[in-house]
């Protein structure tokens, strides 16, 4: 049996995606896959009495497994928990992943195992990916984008701590400037090292996309028109603080736009609506004229109030738009294709031992 460890050194980089990709790929094979997320982060509740990761979740139903819920997520990283843990209040750990991980690996073929946010996060409870890696004898697929020198000494880090189980990496969310320094130098650096690069994959806006009605949900705002268009995907904003005419020249250029501006910028509203923005989000909570209202109505351009400044609102949804999701089926089904195309399978199998 096989048991591969999915993690990263920075948050957001891409794990869930690349565990589906896995995950369907060997069940293609017709390969018996089990999988589990020993530290979950975002707790769920499924069932009356099942609280479980969102993410596992998601990709338990994804991949169409049947090991029981239960055991999907053993241990839920909480503000209690963390209380509980620093006051010494918790008994150790390991022991509930490892007894998780029989039941998951019993008949199975292979054993994927999410990671937390981090190859780090878990640390303190002694449930670290590189504890969890160690004591169930798994091997380390990293995902992770280039971040510059931080990323050279991470992966120089792990390693030097887990020597021949980190068995390779792929490289996520490549942006077309990045391409010539990934693909000329960090490529032949990770290779001298008996880093095995195991794909490419570059960036796609779209599965960074989030739907108005998300937007509107986690900013806690109110819909105040263009209702139809809630379904929207924005796959990038604008900061509606410049004159208009430069405004109208970046808004032009940009693919799906969301545009966030202060609820008194008249003309800037006016100008984004004209043009089919898939939302405004107004600032400060001021109401629109009624023009405003009407246009937008007409265009099915949805506009959320907010009562945050510019600024803040700017820092809330670009925190909204890193962590991706792959909830929706057009998202699921772009990120699967991705992992089809960029991941070398074969090379995966090899290092694999």
């Amino acid at each position: 049996m096989k048991v591969i460890y999915i993690g990263s050194t920075v948050p957001f980089s891409g794990k869930g995606l690349i565990t589906l990709g896995i995950g369907k790929y060997f069940l293609e094979k017709k390969l018996k896959v089990g999988y589990f997320k020993p530290l979950g982060t975002t707790p769920y509740r499924v069932e009356t009495d099942i609280v479980t990761d969102r993410l596992a979740y998601f990709i338990y139903q994804s991949l169409g497994l049947k090991d029981d819920l239960s055991y999907i997520s053993p241990v839920l990283l909480d503000y209690e928990l963390m209380v509980k843990a620093v006051r010494g209040e918790i008994g150790e750990l390991m022991s509930e992943v490892k007894k998780t991980f029989e039941v998951i690996a019993t008949r199975k073929d292979i054993v994927i195992i999410g990671g937390s946010e981090t190859v780090w996060q878990g640390a303190f409870l002694g449930i670290s990916g590189v504890d969890i890696i160690r004591a169930l004898n798994a091997q380390l697929i990293l995902v992770d984008k280039y971040t510059g020198t931080s990323f050279l000494d991470n992966i120089t880090e792990i390693k030097k701590i887990l020597k021949e189980d980190f068995r390779g990496i792929v490289l996520n969310h490549i942006k077309e400037e990045q391409r010539l320094d990934i693909t000329e130098l960090i490529v032949p650096w990770l290779e001298k090292r008996e880093i095995p690069v195991l794909g490419l994959i570059p960036y796609d806006s779209f599965l960074s996309a989030v739907k108005v009605s998300e937007l509107n949900e986690k900013l806690g705002g109110q819909l105040l028109s263009g209702y139809q268009g809630a379904n929207n995907f924005v796959q990038n904003y604008l900061v509606g603080g410049m004159e208009v005419d430069k405004f109208t020249e970046y808004l032009r250029n940009s693919l799906n736009p969301g545009v966030i501006v202060g609820g008194d910028r008249a003309d800037i509203q006016l100008v984004a609506i004209e043009e089919g923005v898939k939302c405004l989000i107004l600032t400060g909570n001021l109401i629109p004229n009624n023009i405003i209202l009407s246009k937008a109505d007409q265009k099915n351009v949805p506009i959320i109030l907010v009562g945050d400044d510019t600024y803040t609102v700017a820092q809330k949804v670009r925190d909204i738009a890193a962590r991706v999701s792959l909830k929706e089926k057009e998202k699921e089904e772009r990120g699967l294709a991705l992992t089809q195309k960029y991941l070398d399978f074969k090379r995966l199998e090899q290092v694999l031992l």
